[in-house]
């Protein structure tokens, strides 16, 4: 049997190209899923005539979305600047420096602003 000549390598199959989002930008993706997952809930549990469960429930998810933005605001810290292990005088690469900026304030926001927004369009719609 001859081979053919097409046959003597096996082509590679195509990788996928991972795509890496922002942080900020998959908190926010999550932050209004869970958002109108909340909005939903509420909704259907107005609809059903449990008014007072849904209120109930909508000024509970607000308080503690609330308080979870809040505590993860004010409890961030910023980046503190080690000592490096560098001698004196000499220059430290970029590399080797801390970021100054910390994410958590950033993301908390990002993840609980749409899910506010979501549950405080429930209050006043169905209130």
């Amino acid at each position: 049997m001859r081979r053919r000549w097409y046959a003597a390598q096996a082509m590679p199959l195509p990788t996928p190209r991972r795509v890496a989002l922002p942080l900020p930008l998959l908190a926010a993706l999550c932050g209004a899923l869970i958002g109108l997952a909340s909005f939903a809930v509420v909704a259907a549990l107005w609809r059903v005539g449990a008014t007072h469960l849904a209120l109930l429930a909508a000024e509970a998810i607000l308080l503690i979305t609330l308080t979870g933005m809040a505590t993860a605001i004010l409890t961030a810290q910023p980046a503190r600047i080690r000592r490096a292990r560098v001698p004196i005088g000499r220059a430290v690469p970029h590399a080797w420096w801390p970021p100054q900026h910390d994410p958590v304030p950033v993301v908390a926001a990002c993840v609980g602003t749409p899910i506010a927004a979501g549950v405080g369009a429930a209050l006043w719609l169905f209130h």
